[in-house]
């Protein structure tokens, strides 16, 4: 277990990251924030010495669900990895049943969230549309429902994955264009690189499903691995994505959808591919 020391306005980790980490705050505060930097960002709570954070990225192994910023000077961490985790609590057994308590509040807070909004779908069932007024007031009772199920639970997969506009975007760009064509032999064998912003998704695919969607946790891992094992080759996964030839420009992703949305996330242009042609 390591001190970490935090000057104001330090991050200590972002949404969306994957570290399998815990904190205990021996000094100082921190803030817990959402969609932090953005016209949307909220605070979801302030903590301070002796709390704990970061649990569920440790257990899960997903990633983070919220920003982390340091709010005082001197803000002083306990990190704690998923090998220490056991002998954490060994030595401070006091900090499960806190931990415990605090698992379960959330459980509560979401618990009371879900029934809410059933209460408020049991009314609008019944509302009638004889009166606009009340189904007003239900609607924008719903919304404060939604946001706060949006804000409590991580980003996982589908809807609410980070990457799903961008998705969308390009499937809605590229509709009327997925026309595949065959590539000749010199093509497929001299072409082992691809522009990422010439690849598309295809719309086959689970990662296009808007019930499954990309996932982060996936996208996350192989940003991970660019960044440990294959930043300093050429290839900068060991397989190729496998594309389609598109006219009059372009690939459609046949396999690798994730690896390609690891990529642009990471700032990579190139991207080691393999053009295979459509069965006869």
């Amino acid at each position: 277990m390591r001190e970490r020391h935090y000057s104001a306005g330090e991050l200590v980790f972002r949404e969306g990251e994957l570290q399998a980490t815990m904190y205990e705050i021996r000094k100082g505060s921190v803030g817990v924030v959402r969609d932090y930097g953005t016209a949307d960002e909220k605070l979801l709570t302030l903590l301070k010495a002796g709390k704990l954070f970061g649990e569920m990225g440790l257990i899960e192994g997903a990633p983070r669900s919220a920003t982390v910023v340091a709010r005082e000077d001197d803000t002083v961490l306990e990190e704690i990895t998923e090998e220490e985790f056991y002998s954490f609590f060994e030595d401070k057994p006091g900090h499960l049943l806190q931990l415990l308590r605090q698992l379960s509040a959330r459980i509560r807070e979401n618990t009371q969230t879900y029934e809410r909004v059933c209460r408020a779908l049991a009314a609008c069932e019944t509302a009638g549309r004889d009166r606009p007024e009340k189904l007003e007031a239900l609607s924008r009772a719903l919304e404060g429902a939604d946001e706060e199920i949006r804000i409590s639970r991580p980003a996982r997969r589908g809807l609410r994955s980070s990457f799903y506009t961008q998705v969308q975007e390009d499937l809605a760009a590229m509709e009327g264009k997925r026309q595949v064509v065959r590539a000749n032999p010199i093509e497929r064998l001299t072409v082992r690189h691809i522009d990422a912003e010439e690849m598309h998704v295809n719309p086959d695919d689970e990662f296009a499903d808007p019930e499954i969607g990309p996932s982060d946790r996936i996208i996350n891992e192989y940003e991970q691995e660019i960044r440990e094992l294959w930043t300093d080759l050429k290839r900068i996964f060991p397989d190729p994505i496998v594309v389609y030839k598109l006219k009059p420009k372009g690939y459609l992703i046949l396999n690798g959808h994730h690896r390609w949305a690891a990529a642009l996330k990471s700032g990579y242009s190139k991207l080691h591919a393999v053009i295979i042609n459509p069965p006869e």
